[in-house]
């Protein structure tokens, strides 16, 4: 997640000198054309590129909104994780009374195992290692021949609650509490592999993208005669790469904000996340050596 309130502009020209290259070649080669070649043929009615850079804002707009949505969701199903997680914690320390110490921290390390490994299969990451020190060498070997480690691992949770019903740990109505709350990590498990296993219809991107570029390369032939009129025909080359710069940046916004949990600079920041969890939870145990908050990196936290 974008941290940093400006932004590098060398980094975004980096990103961006491809299309600014095609942007600078198209609207020069208009120029040329029309004041070097004296081909005015070249230039088109402006009405037309108005017309469709009008109807490409509307796209825009809506493409941005809606992935800007897919991202807020991810943002607030982290924030329900991190608030249920807590839950989960107090849960463990203040309703298993006779249950011993390492009972009781097995099941809250066990849900920071789950956390990360819910982190990692959604970022389709495979440093599995991140885990070791939540699990035991025996759950460590059983959870990597699961496919769905981190169902699994809610699943586990919900055996020893059994079994701490079973040996009067708990009662029936707390343990029907504590099922709730695994219950509800499911629930907000399952909102992000839906976010992650349900890409934005592939026509709005891809036709997105045509969209702009036909904007882009019509749009110095749109300026040229304007320009001209006023004796500043050399301006359809800042002006028509500005313009088209500033639709390309709004096209690739949508493009990055839809899929949330690719471990980009601006998605959900799952791994900084996992880390609050684990300390408040380790915390919730009565532990004093705790790691460090994660900071953000050149104005970046992941």
């Amino acid at each position: 997640m974008i941290i940093s309130k400006n932004l590098n502009w060398g980094k975004i020209l980096r990103f961006s000198a491809k299309r600014l290259t095609y942007f600078i070649f198209i609207a020069t080669v208009v120029y040329l054309l029309h004041e070097v070649f004296d081909w005015t043929r070249v230039a088109i009615p402006f009405g037309v590129v108005s017309t469709l850079g009008g109807a490409l804002a509307i796209f825009l707009a809506f493409r941005n909104s809606s992935s800007y949505d897919r991202w807020w969701e991810a943002r607030k199903i982290w924030g329900g994780i991190v608030n249920s997680s807590r839950t989960w914690g107090r849960q463990c320390t203040t309703f298993m009374h006779g249950a011993d110490a390492e009972f009781i921290k097995t099941l809250v390390y066990r849900h920071i195992a789950w956390i990360n490994a819910l982190r990692l299969q959604l970022r389709l990451q495979d440093s599995w290692q991140e885990v070791d020190p939540f699990l035991s060498a025996e759950e460590k070997t059983w959870v990597m021949e699961r496919k769905n480690k981190a169902t699994q691992l809610v699943q586990r949770q919900g055996e020893d609650l059994a079994t701490a019903l079973k040996a009067g740990h708990i009662n029936d109505f707390r343990h029907q509490l504590m099922d709730q709350t695994l219950t509800e990590f499911y629930n907000l498990q399952g909102k992000c592999e839906r976010i992650k296993n349900t890409p934005m219809p592939r026509q709005y991107d891809f036709f997105t993208r045509v969209f702009v570029f036909v904007f882009a390369s019509l749009l110095p032939f749109g300026l040229i005669d304007l320009l001209d009129a006023n004796h500043i025909a050399w301006m359809v080359i800042p002006l028509s790469v500005i313009i088209s710069f500033c639709f390309s940046v709004l096209e690739s916004l949508g493009y990055f904000n839809e899929d949330p949990f690719e471990n980009r600079i601006q998605d959900t920041p799952m791994t900084a996340l996992c880390r609050t969890i684990e300390i408040d939870m380790r915390e919730q145990l009565g532990e004093t050596d705790l790691p460090p908050k994660l900071e953000p990196v050149d104005g970046f936290l992941y």
